[in-house]
């Protein structure tokens, strides 16, 4: 359902007063041109280099002047001299060939620094999502072992997104999809039920495919005196079936613990054998053939990807040749995904390894070949993780039993809050190397403990105002005054130090950087984002007296500076699932 008319313009208000930096002030440059009658639409608009120049520059006259034929710097200083009459712009600079530098009026960044402390945790929502149900599927761990370090990397990724979806309004379901059938599945059944049959038969060689590791003895150990007059009673195939069954519940349930351990939190853990139980898998493949899509290959049904007419992809089929006439991983996939549909979705985000990225074609043309929009389906790949310990990396991974698991991380004194902050800060798309003992530490060196320093650092200022019978400032107290300051009012234009000018004009880019990341998901944007904030605090914070400053008037001043600092890094930290502490 869309938003009534008056909320989306309350909205579209919103973003505008939001992307003055950016947005606004090329459609500012565009009212120009068409002033000046110069037909320009591919310039940019973007942050300079260096921040003394200017808060952004414009190569609009170099693309003006090479289709017009003219010189640039002419051109620049035309659309220099009507983006002055605007009050809206302090100052614009023509630099080298022609690039524009524009320094925006300190009242627009000062009017957002009133909104922040009046807003607090609701600065920046934009309630786009109107209650809308999105699917954000992540970790999906193999549940044949522990959840280790390398595919627990999904998890934070998936709270962020998660969590920026509900920042704007939508309905998220997080979910774990769990393949509990399959031959891995088998395999690790093997492996269990191994270390109950050499009991009896000490010849036994372990399964050359099986899965190593202590975790499986264990496990079977588990099985075995939980169940055994129910494991006289099986043999054969039986046995290893019942040790799979069990083993998976116990991988699940582990599974499960260490994700709260972690602070993950994940509502809803699906199935691959319930939906293939439910008949949906086979309904799918009616359906796909209905319309044309499956073709019989090799005593196999494939799908018949349009963009794949010889069927050469080997994991495009979706029954299987043998007696059983078996479905595929990819056929159930399928299905498992029109069940999101079907449980009200209008959005799917799966975070997947990079190891599934050949998945991911075949996947949305099955998803078109059913009617959905390939919009409607989005996949983040993310890529694997070695553990860095005195100073050398380790690769992990289950069938080589060698990996670490994410419980044993935590447990070695990684806060939960760091292991987040040290996945998100990494672009998914790049193989990190986790630095254990960088993570572990609790001073500043850490810099997720640096920002929640500067977020404790603030809110032990405001106690001592509140201590000392200082006024704090408050919503009706916060404003930019015309006239004369009265007294306990906060005037914002005394903000002219060039710290406090450093420091609210990256604080009200926050918006901005919710909606960009909400579109490209490229969430690293976060953490760097609070680190930098909390950095440009301290600078100020060790420059500018906050309590005890000149003048009452700039004491409240810089106090309202230092509320939105606290906001802004609260709801940044929060959208990566971290704690904003008050006192450390």
């Amino acid at each position: 359902m869309r938003a009534p008319l008056s909320e989306s313009k309350t909205n579209q208000i919103l973003i505008l007063q939001f992307q003055i930096m950016k947005r606004v002030l090329k459609e500012k440059i565009d009212k120009v041109l068409n002033e000046l009658g110069l037909l320009v639409q591919d310039f940019s608009v973007s942050e300079p280099p260096n921040s003394e120049v200017g808060d952004f520059a414009s190569n609009v006259a170099l693309i003006a002047a090479s289709k017009e034929k003219k010189n640039p710097r002419e051109i620049a200083e035309s659309i220099k001299l009507e983006l002055e009459k605007d009050s809206d712009i302090a100052r614009t600079e023509i630099a080298g060939p022609g690039f524009i530098n524009i320094t925006i009026a300190p009242k627009i960044c000062l009017g957002e620094i009133k909104k922040i402390v009046e807003q607090g945790r609701e600065y920046g929502r934009l309630k786009i999502g109107n209650d809308q149900k999105v699917n954000v599927e992540y970790v999906s761990a193999n549940p044949t072992g522990p959840l280790h370090i390398g595919n627990a990397r999904s998890g934070p990724i998936g709270e962020a997104i998660a969590n920026l979806f509900e920042f704007q309004g939508y309905e998220v379901e997080r979910e774990f999809y769990v393949n509990d059938i399959g031959i891995q599945i088998k395999r690790f059944g093997k492996s269990l039920a191994y270390w109950y049959l050499i009991k009896s038969n000490t010849n036994l060689e372990f399964p050359a495919d099986g899965y190593p590791g202590e975790y499986i003895k264990e496990t079977s150990d588990k099985i075995q005196h939980e169940f055994p007059g129910e494991l006289k009673t099986k043999s054969g195939d039986e046995i290893i079936d019942f040790f799979a069954k069990e083993g998976l519940k116990i991988m699940v349930e582990n599974i499960k613990s260490d994700l709260e351990l972690a602070g993950i939190n994940i509502h809803t853990f699906s199935y691959e054998s319930q939906i293939l139980n439910s008949d949906k898998s086979r309904s799918v493949i009616a359906e796909l053939g209905t319309k044309g899509f499956i073709a019989e290959k090799d005593g196999a049904v494939w799908f018949k990807n349009p963009e794949d007419p010889d069927l050469m992809d080997n994991d495009a089929v979706l029954v299987k040749s043998d007696d059983a006439r078996s479905l595929t991983y990819f056929a159930n996939d399928i299905a498992y995904h029109l069940d999101k549909i079907e449980r009200g979705a209008i959005r799917l985000v799966d975070i997947w390894g990079a190891n599934h990225f050949g998945h991911i074609p075949r996947m949305k043309a099955a998803l078109r070949a059913l009617g959905c929009s390939d919009e409607k389906l989005e996949i983040i790949l993310y890529q694997y993780v070695r553990l860095k310990k005195e100073g050398e990396s380790m690769s992990m991974g289950k069938r080589l039993g060698n990996f670490v698991t994410l419980r044993a991380v935590i447990e070695a004194g990684v806060e939960p809050d760091a292991f987040k902050y040290f996945i998100l800060s990494q672009n998914s798309n790049t193989p990190i190397d986790f630095d254990i003992e960088l993570a572990a530490d609790k001073s500043e060196k850490n810099p997720v403990y640096y920002i929640k320093y500067a977020h404790a650092r603030i809110c032990s200022i405001l106690k001592k105002c509140q201590k000392d019978g200082e006024s704090a400032p408050t919503t009706e107290s916060v404003g930019v005054p015309t006239g004369s300051v009265g007294k306990g009012k906060s005037n914002l234009e005394l903000l002219i130090h060039p710290k406090e000018i450093a420091l609210y004009k990256e604080l009200v880019k926050f918006p901005e950087l919710v909606q960009e990341t909400s579109q490209d998901f490229q969430i690293q944007r976060l953490p760097h984002f609070a680190y930098k904030i909390a950095g440009l605090f301290h600078d100020f914070y060790n420059s500018c007296k906050v309590i005890g400053a000149e003048s009452l008037e700039l004491e409240l001043a810089r106090l309202s500076l230092i509320i939105a600092t606290k906001n802004i890094i609260a709801n940044t930290l929060n959208l990566c699932g971290i704690e904003a502490p008050e006192k450390m």
